[in-house]
C-alpha cells in the first residue's frame, strides 16, 4: 500500500470528487443510460478507435481490492457491483468488450483478440502463459482488463438512476470500488464456510432504479447466449448453455451441485491454508515461487467464464503482491518457454520484457510485460494486507492469516474434529522443503516437518486430473474422495483436451505425443499427522514414529475430471517422495520460521506405483538452495 501521505492525498481528492458529484447531480461519466440492458456498445470501446487499451482503473487513485465478503459488507458497492456485472454479462458475445469475449482470451475458443494473432502454425491454447515464468505476470493485466470494463458498466449502472440523492450516493460508492478476491485458504467465520454464500445462490436482491428486484444473480453462473458447440467442441461442455460447478453428471442435464463445492473446499481449507503459507514463507525465489503448482478449487466446466475465476484469481494475485511485499529482490527469470500459448511457441525466449500478449498498454501499440506490471499501483489498485508496505507488517498479516494465528484457539481441520491446538509454523513445500508441527515436538528449539512433493506430467492424461493423498483408510468410489475425512488433500493438474479422438468422447485419455512437461506441488502432512497424534494413532512427531506410519497408511490416488478413477502407474512419471525438515519457529509475530536439515525418507513411497524411485538411502540428506 502506498506511504500514509499518499494516502492522505488520495482519500483527500475522493473526498472533493465525492464533494463535487453531491452538488452537482450530473452523471458520473459523460453519458447517460436509462434502463438496465446491456449498452450497444460499451464506454470503453467507444472511446478507442481500434485498440483496447488497458489502465486498470485510475481514475480516482490507488483503491484496494477487498475480499468478497468484505465487499458484500458495503451495501451501495455490492449492489452497484452486482449491477454492473449483469449488465455486462448480457452484451452480445459478438462484441469485443462482451463478457464473453474478454473471458475467452484465456483458453476456448482459442480465437483472436484486439487484433493479436496466434504465431504461426499455433492454433491452441488460448493467450494464458501457464507453466511459465510470466503466468502471474500475465494474469495482472488480464485482471485489470476485466476490472476497468466491468466498472464501465457499473457507471452505466449508476447513471441509470434519476439525478437525486441515490443516485449521488451509488457513485460516490463508485469512486473506491476494486473488483474484489475470494480467500479460498483464511479461517472462515465460526459457523461459515470457506464457499461464499454470495456466490452460491441463484437469485439475488438489488435496487434498482424501479425499486427492488429479485434478478437471477451474476456470480451464481453465467448464461451463454447462445453457447456454440465450435467454440466448446467437447460435449457435453458445447451443449451446457450455463457453467456449472460439480456437475451432477456429464450429460447435457447436468446442473451444478453447489452444496457439494461447499463441503468439499471446507474439507480442504486447511490444505489451502498450509500451502499459501508455505508459499509466502519459504520460497524466496520468484521462479520457484511462480512456477509452483497453483492451487485451484477447479469447480467449474468452463472456468474462465464462470464469475467464481475471477474471484480467484483475483485472491491469486494477491498471493503474488503479498509475495512481491517479501521478496521485492526476485523476479521474472529468462528461460525458454517449456509449453505454448497462442502467441508463444515452446522454447520461445521469455523474460521480464516479452510482451504479455493481448494486452496494450498504450495506443503506440506497446503491449504490457512483466516488467511494467510489477507493481500492482500501476493499474490502480492494492490489497489492504499489504498494510504500510513494510515487510514486517506483510508478515504480521501472513501469519495471523494463514499461520500459527489463524483461527481462534487453533486452526481445526475439519468442523467436528477434535484437533489438538496447532502452533502452525510452516506449511507445505516443494522438492525440499517441508510443512507444519507439533509444539509438543519442539527438539532444541526445532519442529519437525513433513510433506509430499509429487511430480508428473502435465499432459499425462487427456485432460485434468487429481492427485488425491490420505492418511488412513478411504473408500474407493472417487465420488468420496473429496470428503473423506482422512484426505490429506488433493493436487490439481489442468490441461485443456486434446481435439485428436474429441468428436463424440471427451473422457478420451489419449497421451499427447512430444509433451513432456512436468509440473510440481507439494502437499502438506504435517496438520493431518497432528490429528493423528490427537486421536492416539501415533505418539509423536519424531521420524522413528513418523515414517513406519506413512509407510503403511499414506495412500493416492488419481482421479479425471469425469469422476473416474485412473492407475497411479498410467500417469505418466507420477513419482510422490515425502520429505522431512526441522524448522525453527519465529520468536515473534512479524517473523517467519527457519528450515533446515531437510531428508528424502524414501522408504516411505518407494516400491508403490508412484511412488519414490530408488536413490540409494532410506533417509537421504539434501541441501537447502
Amino acid at each position: 500500500m502506498a506511504a500514509p501521505s499518499f494516502m492522505r492525498r488520495v482519500l483527500l481528492a475522493i473526498a472533493l470528487l465525492h464533494a463535487v458529484l453531491l452538488t452537482s447531480c450530473s452523471p458520473l461519466l459523460s453519458h447517460q443510460v436509462e434502463e438496465l440492458a446491456a449498452p450497444e456498445a460499451p464506454t470503453l470501446q467507444r472511446r478507442q478507435s481500434s485498440l483496447t487499451l488497458v489502465t486498470g482503473i485510475t481514475a480516482f487513485g490507488v483503491q484496494p481490492r477487498l475480499e468478497i465478503r468484505e465487499l458484500q459488507q458495503n451495501a451501495d458497492q455490492w449492489n452497484i457491483y452486482l449491477l454492473g456485472l449483469v449488465r455486462w454479462q448480457a452484451v452480445n458475445e459478438t462484441e469485443k468488450l462482451s463478457y464473453y469475449q474478454i473471458a475467452g482470451i484465456h483458453g476456448r475458443p482459442y480465437a483472436a483478440w484486439d487484433g493479436v494473432p496466434a504465431e504461426e502454425n499455433i492454433t491452441r491454447p488460448g493467450y494464458c502463459m501457464h507453466v511459465s515464468n510470466v503466468f502471474l505476470p500475465w494474469h495482472r493485466p488480464y485482471l485489470a482488463l476485466y476490472e476497468q470494463t466491468l466498472y464501465q458498466h457499473m457507471v452505466d449502472a449508476v447513471n441509470a438512476f434519476p439525478a437525486g440523492a441515490t443516485r449521488q450516493r451509488y457513485a460516490a460508492a463508485a469512486l473506491s470500488w476494486r473488483m474484489p478476491y475470494w480467500d479460498w485458504a483464511a479461517t472462515p467465520a465460526d459457523g461459515e464456510s470457506v464457499y461464499p454464500s454470495a456466490v452460491t445462490t441463484s437469485t439475488v436482491t438489488v435496487t434498482m432504479p424501479n425499486g427492488t428486484n429479485t434478478i437471477p444473480n451474476p456470480l451464481y453462473t453465467y448464461h451463454f447466449h447462445p453457447v456454440k458447440q465450435a467454440d466448446f467442441y467437447f460435449n457435453p461442455f458445447s451443449s451446457w448453455n450455463v457453467t456449472i460447478r460439480a456437475p451432477t453428471n456429464w450429460t447435457s442435464n447436468a446442473i451444478s451441485q453447489n452444496g457439494k463445492v461447499g463441503s468439499d473446499l471446507d474439507n480442504s481449507r486447511v490444505s489451502f491454508q498450509d500451502r499459501v503459507y508455505n508459499l509466502l514463507t519459504f520460497y524466496s525465489n520468484f521462479t520457484q515461487f511462480g512456477n509452483e503448482a497453483w492451487i485451484d478449487p477447479g469447480v467449474s466446466n468452463a472456468d474462465t467464464y464462470d464469475p467464481l475465476f475471477w474471484l480467484h484469481h483475483a485472491m491469486v494475485d494477491r498471493i503474488f503482491a503479498l509475495w512481491q511485499a517479501l521478496y521485492n529482490d526476485s523476479y521474472v527469470e529468462p528461460m525458454a518457454a517449456v509449453e505454448q500459448s497462442f502467441t508463444v511457441a515452446i522454447n520461445d525466449h521469455v523474460d521480464e520484457n516479452t510482451p504479455l500478449k493481448p494486452f496494450h498498454a498504450n495506443a503506440n501499440g506497446d503491449m504490457w510485460t512483466a516488467a511494467t506490471v510489477r507493481s500492482p499501483q500501476t493499474l490502480g489498485y492494492t490489497y489492504s494486507d499489504l498494510g504500510n508496505g513494510s515487510i514486517s507488517a506483510v508478515k504480521a498479516a501472513v501469519n495471523r492469516l494463514y499461520g500459527r494465528s489463524a483461527g481462534s484457539g487453533g486452526i481445526s481441520k475439519r468442523s467436528g474434529d477434535a484437533r489438538v491446538n496447532v502452533q502452525r509454523e510452516l506449511p507445505e513445500a516443494a522438492v525440499e522443503n517441508a510443512s507444519v508441527t507439533a509444539p509438543e515436538d519442539i527438539i532444541d528449539g526445532r519442529n519437525r516437518q513433513y510433506l509430499a512433493n509429487i511430480l508428473s506430467q502435465k499432459f499425462a492424461l487427456n485432460g485434468s486430473y487429481g492427485i488425491y493423498l490420505f492418511m488412513g483408510d478411504f473408500d474407493d468410489d472417487p465420488a468420496s474422495w473429496p470428503q473423506s475425512p482422512n484426505l490429506v488433500g488433493t493436487h490439481a493438474v489442468f490441461a485443456a483436451l486434446s481435439t485428436a479422438d474429441a468428436a463424440s468422447n471427451p473422457q478420451a485419455r489419449t497421451k499427447r505425443d512430444g509433451s513432456l512437461i512436468h509440473v510440481t506441488g507439494a502437499m502438506p502432512l504435517t496438520s493431518m499427522l497432528l490429528a493423528k497424534v490427537d486421536a492416539g494413532d501415533i505418539s509423536c512427531m519424531n521420524p522413528e514414529t513418523v515414517i513406519p506410519y506413512l509407510t503403511d497408511n499414506l495412500h493416492w490416488r488419481v482421479g479425471m475430471f469425469d469422476g473416474s478413477q485412473i492407475e497411479p502407474q498410467d500417469v505418466a512419471d507420477l513419482t510422490i517422495t515425502v520429505i522431512s525438515a526441522e524448522v525453527e519457529p519465529a520468536s515473534r509475530d512479524d517473523q517467519f520460521p527457519q528450515w533446515s536439515n531437510f531428508e528424502v525418507l524414501t522408504s516411505i513411497t518407494q516400491g508403490k506405483p508412484g511412488g519414490a524411485l530408488f536413490l540409494g538411502h532410506e533417509r537421504r540428506p539434501i541441501a537447502h538452495k
